[in-house]
């Protein structure tokens, strides 16, 4: 135990030594302009974004809107490159209406959905007549 302890004591003092510190500005140099602390890090469309997705009830197709590429089906972990603008995807389950949402794709975050159920189209009730009722007669 002590050894593990000593090693990742020896590990850290090693990776200290090793990070490069930033050199202090000289006199005769304008300071840097450090951006300001709410303005928006730049997007990597190589870095990839999970968004955990599920609905109600479970079992929803989900496609992506621009292609037609099918994700999985609900619950799913989905994966998206980083972007501004967001991914339209489309949940589908028979018996149930498509539901379409915008996905945030800048960090990881969840998405659920409620699926609702398509309407049953009723039939009218057709009248009958008293005199179509047929009587057997037992013999």
């Amino acid at each position: 135990m002590s050894g593990a302890l000593a090693l990742a004591m020896i590990a850290g003092l090693t990776l200290a030594c090793l990070r490069k510190r930033p050199n202090p500005p000289s006199p005769q140099s304008p300071p840097k302009s450090q951006p300001a602390p709410d303005a928006q890090r730049a997007l990597d469309p190589t870095f990839l974004v999970l968004v955990w997705m599920e609905s109600t009830p479970p079992g929803a197709r989900i496609v992506r809107v621009a292609d037609g590429h099918v994700f999985g089906y609900t619950p799913e972990i989905v994966e998206f490159h980083q972007a501004s603008e967001p991914e339209v995807v489309r949940f589908e389950m028979a018996g149930y209406l498509p539901l379409i949402r915008e996905v945030p794709a800048v960090s990881d975050g969840s998405l659920a959905v409620v699926l609702e159920a398509i309407p049953k189209k009723r039939t009218p009730a057709t009248k009958k007549s008293k005199g179509s009722k047929i009587h057997k007669s037992s013999n």
